[in-house]
């Protein structure tokens, strides 16, 4: 079903947060960003110590470059980041198990999903239960694959995302632009795949069940706009706005296969992959 008043509100110019030139990140208490990289080496060193020089060399290339997208995340987000809860022993393991991951796999266990969980995980805008959910999250990555990880984000997307301020529906276009470059290689992933999904813990799937998105979107997340006419709702949408159209049209089409929920650990994925294109969101609206 349709999130009930859980909306992302990104602002029309706005951009990420950025740190440029020499910047020192450290906290009372807490690590340098240089040591948090030093830390993802650590980890690696100590979880394969036995692998033959070809491999170690690759599994250290990997976890240098997901270090290297961590120590830039932390930068980037260096407001939001409390630097001090890179010493916490769960953090830490999640950390661990990002690594390994990407010891292991590379660019296929997806490490810009897994930094951007990390990073969160690190925030200073913390509860115990978005905490669970993003180390479990980090764990289940690894698991599944990245067009299924762009199935989570467009399902979380058109279910659960809207943006407010809107004065005309045609300026609902450049977000469903932005949408859909982080959800397009998940549009019609098979039945299979979907199973996989669900048994990795990511979403339930109803087979039985079904949903209207576009009265969805006319009554719920987009009602402050004064839609009453679903017709006049698709012709417009049809008429400014023809990305919203595609993305609408998947969904309806997709529905046919069952209603698909997701878990809480599959909406902290989803929004850790759709912070790629649509910018920084607030993971806490959805897990609270």
């Amino acid at each position: 079903m349709l999130g009930d008043k859980q909306k992302q509100e990104v602002g029309t110019d706005a951009t990420a947060i950025q740190a440029g030139g020499d910047v020192t990140l450290t906290q009372n208490n807490g690590l340098s960003v240089s040591e948090v990289k030093e830390l993802c080496l650590l980890f690696l060193r100590d979880n394969f110590p036995a692998l033959r020089e070809e491999a170690i060399n690759a599994a250290e290339l990997n976890v240098q470059k997901f270090a290297t997208k961590l120590e830039a995340k932390i930068v980037e987000n260096a407001r939001e980041i409390d630097l001090a809860k890179f010493t916490d022993p769960d953090v830490q393991a999640a950390i661990n198990d990002a690594v390994q991951s990407s010891a292991r796999k590379g660019e296929k266990s997806n490490p810009s999903v897994l930094v951007d969980l990390i990073a969160e995980r690190a925030s200073a805008s913390a509860n115990d239960f978005k905490d669970i959910v993003l180390s479990e999250a980090v764990t289940v990555v690894p698991k599944i694959t990245s067009e299924q990880i762009a199935y989570l984000s467009f399902i979380h997307y058109m279910t659960h995302v809207g943006i407010n301020g809107l004065q005309h529906i045609s300026q609902l276009e450049p977000y469903s632009q932005r949408a859909l470059a982080s959800v397009r290689s998940g549009l019609n992933l098979s039945d299979s795949q979907k199973r996989h999904i669900q048994y990795a813990g990511t979403c339930s799937i109803a087979s039985m069940m079904g949903m209207d998105i576009y009265d969805g979107w006319m009554s719920q997340l987009y009602k402050y706009m004064g839609y009453t006419d679903i017709n006049t709702f698709k012709s417009d949408i049809a008429q400014f706005t023809p990305t919203t159209k595609l993305l609408l049209e998947a969904f309806d089409n997709d529905i046919k296969g069952g209603q698909v929920t997701l878990t809480s650990v599959g909406q902290a994925i989803a929004i850790a992959n759709l912070s790629t294109t649509l910018g920084k969101m607030d993971y806490s609206i959805w897990l609270k």
